[in-house]
């Protein structure tokens, strides 16, 4: 009991209180105890008889980790040793991608974070491991499963446009199914097996062909600025602050165990979130407990480990946090939760192997920088009238204009002009390549340069000297090549050289034939405006590149064509024309 007495602390105490308070002091405590508990744990077990003391290296992800570490304090609390070594468990929360990096990057043994015991959200990261080009060696091959839960899609109740929850369709995350200011939020497909799942059901929903991958390339178009880079956690996007209230709430791909857990810790001014459920199937996470290590002592390790995890108080733990039991049957824990659906919705077993590749790779190849030079026809047949409407040239400048505003800040776009008129090499480089987000002179972007460049595009006269100006151009960007983004030439033309190359169109094509490079690919894409331009001509050129060519006369098909071009990144260089 307090005697009402108090004692002003020492000068010494009050600065070692400010130490403690400040952020540094706060890290050099935390460091301390690390290094405390790395040096106690060895030296407890070797006082207990070991000869020697092993970590067993447990990865998980962040949902289920409280759990694994639970299990993980009572197997270390029995002191397990196997062939006088000493094992102790040490569970840590890093990201299935990264440790799908290093099991198949070499050595596993060799890596500072490849765990001898992976808990990852779905098996899927298992088969991308077996299917990856490195190869997973020593992961268990039909690892047993601690749960279970569906990904479904999230929304307060009553959102305009969401269905009943048990009648929900993937179609609901395409650009045309949805309030246009009503964002989707997944995860990247490379981060995420339920962002591989969004991927895959919208694949599988839209088919192939060129018309598929179009509308493939606009969904993704659409999700990309949105995407997560790990698990979601839906208290960080439903805050409950008065600007979130102002915004459209976004969809959501995501765990049922999300829900659960987001309803359960969302703040009093935060919607509840209602979890749809897909009624023509969706994928069911299994968070594997997947054994990677061939070491033997180890390998028994994590079989004991295990068994911790399969008793009652671990499974009640993981129903508590919100996840079904591996067969998908749902407690009464979870039946009673707010925005649940105790039935076990339809799922499917689609998402492997290919799919699982064809998923990511899809997502990266659309997701890609671009590196593009766009050359602009300046010639006197882009005064002529498209289909008795605007000037060609009033119609390059909208596709300019629209092609601007589709390419993201990474992309580098340079620009050039062609015409005879414009000087001895038939062409005006007006803007040499540059990241359009980069502001170099002052606070003027080279988005906007380019903008301002392509407003006053104007017909200079003369003709265009299109073969010659495609292969400078083709050359200019091979040349200068970036691996890590997609290289490409557009073209916006009338589609008519009239004999003012110094090559003629057999010529050009063969030199593209010789120039692209599989391995190093550059691409030719070309929208011609108007009946004049060679159809076929134009064809044969992009074709030598894996491009693609659209002729037309209707301004507004020019944001479907840029679409359709950007979608070739799914095919090259094996696209078929």
């Amino acid at each position: 009991m307090s005697s009402g007495r108090h004692r002003l602390p020492s000068p010494t105490v009050t600065t070692t209180r400010k130490a403690v308070r400040s952020p540094l002091g706060i890290t050099a405590i935390v460091v301390a105890l690390i290094v405390v508990a790395a040096i106690a744990v060895p030296v407890t077990m070797n006082a207990l008889g070991c000869g020697e003391t092993r970590y067993l290296r447990v990865s998980t992800t962040q949902s289920i980790a409280p759990v694994m570490r639970e299990a993980a304090a009572e197997f270390n609390a029995d002191r397990p040793s196997y062939g006088g070594q000493c094992v102790y468990a040490q569970v840590d929360e890093i990201a299935p991608h990264r440790i799908l990096s290093a099991l198949t990057g070499g050595q596993p043994g060799d890596s500072t974070i490849a765990p001898h015991v992976w808990v990852p959200e779905s098996s899927a990261w298992v088969e991308l491991a077996r299917v990856s080009d490195g190869g997973a060696h020593g992961i268990e091959t039909d690892p047993p499963s601690l749960a279970s839960s569906p990904v479904v899609l999230a929304a307060p109740p009553n959102t305009e446009g969401m269905p009943d929850p048990d009648d929900a369709s993937w179609t609901l995350l395409l650009p045309d199914e949805r309030d246009p200011d009503r964002p989707v939020v997944m995860v990247d497909p490379n981060r995420g097996a339920d962002g591989m799942t969004v991927m895959h059901a919208i694949r599988d929903h839209l088919g192939s062909g060129d018309e598929a991958d179009t509308a493939m390339t606009d969904f993704v178009r659409d999700v990309q600025l949105d995407s997560a880079f790990g698990e979601i956690d839906l208290t960080n996007v439903f805050t409950g602050s008065a600007a979130a209230h102002e915004r459209v709430a976004p969809v959501i791909a995501v765990p049922e165990q999300a829900v659960v857990a987001y309803n359960s810790r969302r703040a009093d001014s935060a919607p509840a979130l209602q979890a749809h459920y897909i009624s023509d199937g969706t994928v069911n996470l299994d968070y594997p407990y997947v054994t990677a290590t061939d070491d033997s002592a180890l390998q028994s390790a994590a079989a004991d480990l295990y068994e911790v995890l399969r008793g009652s108080e671990h499974r009640t733990s993981l129903r508590e946090l919100g996840f079904r039991d591996p067969s998908g049957e749902a407690s009464s824990t979870l039946a009673a939760q707010t925005g649940i659906i105790a039935d076990q919705p339809p799922v499917h077993d689609d998402l492997t192997g290919d799919a699982l590749l064809a998923s990511v790779t899809d997502w990266n190849r659309l997701g890609m920088p671009s590196r593009t030079l766009v050359l602009a026809d300046a010639s006197e047949n882009m005064a002529d009238d498209l289909n008795g409407g605007p000037q060609r040239i009033e119609v390059a400048k909208q596709a300019a204009l629209m092609g601007l505003g589709m390419f993201p800040d990474e992309t580098d776009m340079g620009l050039w002009l062609m015409s005879e008129e414009l000087d001895g090499n038939g062409r005006d480089e007006a803007a040499d390549m540059h990241r359009l987000g980069a502001a170099d002179n002052g606070d003027t972007t080279r988005r906007q340069e380019l903008v301002k460049v392509a407003q006053e595009l104007e017909v200079a006269g003369g003709e265009s000297r299109l073969y010659d100006n495609i292969l400078a151009a083709y050359d200019e960007v091979t040349d200068n090549y970036h691996e890590d983004k997609i290289n490409s030439v557009i073209l916006l033309t009338a589609g008519q050289d009239e004999g003012s190359s110094d090559i003629s169109h057999e010529e050009l094509v063969a030199a593209l034939q010789d120039r692209f490079d599989p391995q190093r690919p550059v691409t030719m894409f070309i929208i011609a405006f108007g009946e004049q331009a060679d159809e076929l001509e134009l064809a044969q050129i992009a074709r030598a590149t894996s491009g693609s060519s659209f002729v037309t006369e209707e301004p507004n098909e020019i944001g479907d064509i840029f679409l359709s071009s950007i979608s070739r990144r799914l095919c090259v260089p094996n696209c078929d024309n």
